[in-house]
């Protein structure tokens, strides 16, 4: 299943469709969801712990989202599930799923506001990015031999172990499983794939990109009201700088390189269930620097239009056509589009100058 096909409107009449949030089919994906926790303690009566079943979660959510409802709440569940399940390469094609659900039918989109209140959505947008902060660390990157795949936050635990360790020499603690020690993480990293290496920090950063993509489309319809994307950007910045050291240790990104493919980690419908095009070749040599104001906006324009050929999944093409919009605009006007708040909005018409009766105000 395509991107396109979630996307596209669910009916001419009605292109967010119904509202599920009470039906049978949320239900069972919130107990899909659910799983017990594997460290606490069941005492006397052990019984089978609930695995959560992250595939079956994906499937239900690709399968409302393309045929009932567009609602944001599934595809926040289909990130975190397609995250999961396939690492960074997934936490990449959700996040720009909820950029382009955000951007088409933020009017229309479930959970739709009550009375204009937004309080239920930046909940929910605030839960995902959340989430994001954990996931950055969690999601496993390496490919070593016998499936060992282990993510930053068992390196950090590697660590952790390695120094207590070293600093003193107490009878080990009873264990239900050895702990991971910094030679086994090391080695499965040297067993690793260059180019699947790669792949990994290619998806991470262009996680990165689209939580950007997706704040810049927030900012514009909820202003400072909206969920702060602060920590979710620095977690996923702390991700990306360690995989790029990581990547430079093992040899597989050489010093001042920067990837120069990520096909290894780019999804197919086989994986993920959204198709999102590689990039079909290189640019050509740039022309010139623009002269004037009108060359630099055409060249936005044509910046645009490439990376929305060659590279659909990538937000570079919304963030150069938004920049366009944005130059072409008077300053009150910009202003208007990114403060919703009128009450900060008139202050700073007044420090500005800009409130000048209705000419200023058209």
């Amino acid at each position: 299943m395509e991107l396109d096909a979630l996307l596209a409107p669910i009916s001419d009449g009605s292109p967010c469709g119904e509202d599920m949030s009470f039906s049978l089919e949320f239900d069972q994906i919130a107990d899909m969801r659910r799983q017990d926790d594997p460290t606490l303690d069941q005492g006397e009566w052990v019984t089978s712990l609930k695995v959560a079943d992250w595939p079956g979660v994906a499937q239900s959510c690709r399968t409302l989202l393309s045929t009932r409802t567009k609602d944001l709440r599934l595809a926040m569940w289909l990130t975190e599930a397609l995250a999961l399940t396939h690492s960074y390469a997934g936490l990449e094609q959700g996040l720009q799923l909820c950029t382009q659900l955000c951007e088409r039918y933020w009017d229309a989109l479930h959970p739709q506001a009550d009375g204009g209140d937004h309080e239920e959505r930046i909940g929910n947008m605030g839960w995902l990015l959340h989430r994001v902060v954990s996931l950055s660390n969690a999601l496993p990157f390496t490919k070593g031999r016998q499936g060992a795949a282990y993510s930053l936050s068992d390196l950090a635990m590697a660590r952790q172990a390695a120094a207590t360790s070293e600093r003193d020499h107490q009878e080990p603690r009873q264990q239900t499983a050895d702990p991971l020690t910094l030679e086994q993480f090391n080695r499965a990293l040297r067993d690793t794939p260059a180019q699947h290496l790669l792949g990994q920090l290619q998806a991470a950063r262009r996680c990165e990109a689209h939580l950007l993509a997706w704040q810049a489309v927030v900012d514009g319809h909820l202003g400072a009201d909206g969920p702060s994307f602060v920590q979710a950007k620095e977690a996923m910045a702390a991700a990306i700088h360690e995989l790029e050291r990581l990547s430079r240790e093992t040899g597989a990104l050489g010093s001042g390189e920067q990837p120069a493919s990520a096909d290894d980690a780019a999804p197919t419908s086989d994986d993920t269930g959204i198709t999102a095009e590689s990039p079909a070749g290189t640019a050509g040599k740039a022309g010139g620097p623009p002269r004037t104001r009108a060359q630099a906006l055409q060249q936005l324009r044509e910046v645009a239009s490439f990376f929305r050929r060659t590279e659909p999944h990538s937000p570079v093409a919304y963030l150069a056509e938004k920049a366009v919009k944005w130059g072409e605009m008077p300053l009150h006007e910009w202003l208007r589009k990114v403060i919703k708040d009128q009450g900060s909005m008139s202050h700073l018409e007044e420090l500005l100058g800009l409130d000048n009766g209705d000419e200023a105000r058209s």
